[in-house]
């Protein structure tokens, strides 16, 4: 149960909110600081859950040519679940010798 504060812990004590990192992503949580209890943010892990399923299924993309540059289209399923607006700005870098990564929002 949550409450100004906090949340209330199993121990009887308040958890207090907090972040914590899984896999690289910060997640909105509750930590009791008398029992050393972490409790998740339920949205928050739904996405965490979401994203990591997406990271094991690798998508297709096409690349076009638009005038002089080649672009890359992303899936809609990919586009939704990072928020990625049309005009967005990115940063584009080579990660290897056959892949590209590509930043948003960083």
């Amino acid at each position: 149960m949550r409450t100004k504060k906090g949340m209330k812990c199993l121990c009887g004590k308040t958890a207090v909110e907090t972040h914590v990192n899984i896999d690289g992503f910060k997640i909105k949580a509750w930590k009791c600081e008398s029992c050393d209890e972490e409790y998740l943010d339920g949205d928050e892990a739904q996405f965490l859950l979401m994203m990591k399923k997406m990271q094991k299924k690798p998508h297709t993309a096409k690349v076009g040519v638009l005038g002089d540059s080649y672009i890359i289209r992303i899936p809609k399923e990919i586009v939704d679940y990072m928020q990625i607006k049309k005009g967005e700005k990115t940063k584009i870098s080579l990660a290897g010798p056959h892949e590209i990564l590509v930043s948003v929002n960083a």
